[in-house]
């Protein structure tokens, strides 16, 4: 096994490159280093002729990713440092949607926040029976990307998408197979032999074929939609520096229930 970081492992076959979050004792929290890697090792990655494809997964079982390192979020609350974060993390997700090969999510455990806008950015999501998928912002405070919920739109439709982002919820592996947020449900003993299994059938593909194909569906799903107005944009900017998210992340380390104001 090859390593890029602490954080991410990379194992290579013939055919594919596997992307593993190795951090299980914090459920695979993604750390802003650990987004700040994605986007190169994915040009790495495409970079080799014999890389078809790439798996995304998650170390220990327990998770594929908890999402954002919430000890390092307290450092991101004023508006700068939210812009450099937020630039960091919009990097990462448009490196795996805008990868010319297919890149796969192999979920086991859970995939929230962070870990769920990852696997929404990936072409294909394979889940095991225990996946849970969720973006708790809500319970935070925090303010949602509209580039990243125009992803997650584009898979389960605007609903589906405000019930997921309004309830901070997560959904079951079989609930995210019905709403369209996952492909394929399997037992957790069969999901790596299910994923890598698929991994080889579009391996053996054509390369250039199945490279024109991701760009046409991406571009009617995601890229011939309306850029949001700037000022959506900067509300994300303002989610960061509000009392509301302070006074989430405050709650959420003093396990207590958060008291928001709307400000």
């Amino acid at each position: 096994m090859k390593e890029l970081a602490p954080e991410i492992l990379v194992e290579e076959s013939e055919t594919y490159a596997r992307v593993i979050f190795n951090r299980a004792h914090v459920r695979n929290a993604i750390t802003s280093r650990m987004w700040g890697d994605l986007p190169k090792l994915v040009r790495r990655l495409h970079g080799r002729r014999t890389v078809r494809a790439i798996v995304l997964s998650g170390a220990g079982g327990k998770a594929f990713a908890s999402g954002a390192d919430i000890s390092e979020l307290p450092r991101f609350t004023d508006a700068k440092a939210a812009r450099a974060y937020e630039t960091l993390v919009v990097r990462a997700l448009d490196s795996l949607v805008r990868c010319p090969l297919p890149v796969i999510a192999m979920i086991q455990g859970y995939a929230m926040g962070g870990g769920c806008h990852i696997a929404a950015a990936c072409d294909l999501r394979i889940a095991g029976e225990s996946a849970q998928l969720g973006v708790p912002a809500a319970k935070l405070g925090a303010a949602v990307n509209p580039g990243v919920a125009a992803r997650l739109v584009s898979l389960v439709g605007p609903a589906v998408a405000k019930e997921i982002l309004f309830s901070g919820q997560p959904l079951d592996a079989r609930r995210a197979l019905q709403v369209g947020l996952v492909n394929q449900v399997v037992p957790d003993a069969e999901l790596e032999g299910v994923t890598l299994s698929l991994v080889r059938q579009i391996g053996a593909n054509a390369p250039l074929t199945i490279r024109h194909a991701k760009q046409a569906v991406n571009w009617i799903a995601i890229e011939g939609r309306r850029r949001p107005p700037r000022g959506i944009q900067q509300h994300f900017v303002k989610g960061f520096s509000s009392r509301d998210f302070k006074e989430g992340l405050e709650a959420f380390l003093a396990r207590r229930p958060p008291r928001f104001q709307g400000r």
